[in-house]
């Protein structure tokens, strides 16, 4: 995704956190901490809770493809033949959440089962949903807390763990910006060219120290966990 293109997802995300904030946390989907904890833990009440998120995740990527759906037929102009002449990208984006609504079922199904103390063979997707996708995204706010309430070692992995994550995706994202900075360069094909450029740079470079920051982190974790 272009540059600006991110940059203008975020902020439309961030205008939209406030309202949205208490839905979210009474929507059934937990966050990807609260996902990890529960994962490591590994005993009933947490399969069950595993579960509930799950089926919370199915329904909203349900309600996805439902809006997909309805935007492909609106742009059909034909609600008695949404196919004809459908916007063949939101098609696509509702087959895609139908396929991760199916995914997450078969989470919820499985860590039902585990509930209950039953053998149940994981689905293929477990190691991606189990990772923490689809879970919602920590706030400012409550990474500071969950450190803040860090005592044991377990608690000290877990977040060893997620900061070890987020270097990974801020580095991911720190590469992505800067092959488009050295490809607008490249290019120059058009006005501001070098602008665009320099806007990727910094930030790539605002990526990279995010990455840097949750590495430094990860290792102050890590060694709390094994101090204690």
């Amino acid at each position: 995704m272009k540059c600006f293109s991110r940059t203008l997802v975020a902020a439309a995300l961030m205008a939209a956190m406030a309202g949205t904030a208490t839905a979210q946390s009474t929507s059934g989907v937990l966050n990807t901490l609260e996902l990890q904890r529960l994962v490591a833990i590994d005993t009933a009440a947490a399969h069950l809770a595993l579960s509930n998120h799950y089926m919370a995740l199915a329904d909203r990527f349900a309600a996805d493809a439902a809006r997909y759906d309805a935007f492909a037929t609106a742009a059909s102009g034909n609600p008695n033949h949404p196919m004809a002449g459908a916007d063949a990208r939101r098609v696509r984006e509702a087959e895609a959440a139908m396929v991760l609504s199916e995914g997450a079922r078969a989470m919820a199904t499985y860590h039902q089962f585990l509930s209950m103390g039953m053998s149940a063979a994981p689905p293929t997707n477990r190691a991606m949903f189990d990772g923490g996708f689809g879970a919602r995204a920590l706030t400012a706010s409550e990474v500071r807390g969950a450190v803040a309430a860090a005592r044991t070692a377990a608690d000290h992995f877990t977040l060893e763990e997620y900061f070890r994550v987020q270097a990974a995706h801020r580095s991911a994202d720190a590469d992505e910006h800067a092959i488009m900075a050295n490809r607008l360069r490249v290019s120059g094909q058009r006005r501001g060219s070098e602008f665009a450029a320099m806007h990727c740079e910094r930030l790539a470079n605002d990526a990279r120290k995010a990455a840097a920051d949750a590495r430094a982190a990860a290792a102050l974790q890590h060694q709390l966990a094994n101090f204690g």
